[in-house]
């Protein structure tokens, strides 16, 4: 069920968004175990005055190339999954596009299965 949102300034090729784009699938793929036919994924790109953030945080220095990646998906994963997988998504990342890696700001958020509906009004993952 992840939902990934992928925000980005414009201007990024659409083999760069497709690498990107799987990278991120093979890890939640190798990490929460989905199946490969759940995919969810949208690209949110941004012109300049629209995408801000700070040139440097803990340590890490940010450039113009910098996602920030959100993934949702159903709560009851360990901490030590979710750390494996943002480690793995930014290995991957970084590997298939030359990205840097303090340039992959990744946020995971957890909600409850009574919370998603995958359609039809159902919520299938509710307990």
């Amino acid at each position: 069920m992840p939902l990934t949102k992928i925000h980005l300034r414009a201007g990024r090729s659409e083999d760069d968004k497709d690498a990107i784009a799987q990278s991120i699938q093979d890890a939640l793929i190798a990490n929460l175990g989905i199946p490969p036919e759940d995919r969810f994924q949208l690209f949110c790109e941004y012109g300049g005055a629209d995408f801000r953030h700070t040139p440097a945080f803990l340590g890490l220095t940010y450039s113009d190339q910098l996602l920030m990646i959100e993934v949702s998906f159903i709560t009851g994963r360990s901490d030590d999954v979710k750390k494996a997988l943002i480690a793995d998504i930014n290995a991957r990342i970084v590997a298939s596009t030359g990205q840097r890696p303090d340039d992959v700001f990744i946020m995971l958020y957890e909600v409850a299965g009574s919370g998603v509906s995958f359609g039809n009004g159902l919520t299938q993952r509710a307990p």
